[in-house]
């Protein structure tokens, strides 16, 4: 599996046009990721207590990161698309806008957006 991430001073590069920027954090948001049957086999682990399959994305598997932020995008599509690129919402999604109250409307729909979102829907193969 391949998603491009983007770079940090690409992303520092576009910030520099904005006036304001806002910065959300996603902390669990891994957690808002439903696992497959298969991945859940895939990612099961046994210790004394016995055997365990983890129901959502747990934190540090290889792939996690790349599938949160294919999620994200997937999510904001049409709302927060930066000049140059969509910008990484990994750890901390950064909504930049310009001094427009267009813009600034557009940065609300994309929160509103995300909260209707159903955290059920998505899943990770």
């Amino acid at each position: 599996m391949e998603y491009a991430m983007p770079l940090v001073d690409d992303l520092l590069t576009e910030m520099e046009a904005y006036l304001w920027f806002c910065s959300l954090d996603a902390a669990s948001g891994l957690w808002a990721v439903m696992m497959t049957r298969r991945a859940r086999k895939i990612s099961a682990f046994v210790f004394a207590l016995g055997h365990f399959e983890w129901l959502r994305m747990p934190f540090g598997l290889k792939n996690a990161p790349m599938i949160y932020q294919r999620m994200i995008d997937n999510a904001l599509w049409g709302f927060v698309q930066p000049k140059g690129g969509w910008a990484n919402f990994s750890e901390k999604m950064r909504i930049a806008e310009t001094a427009d109250a267009e813009d600034r409307a557009g940065v609300t729909e994309a929160s509103v957006s995300l909260n209707e979102t159903p955290r059920t829907k998505f899943e990770a193969d």
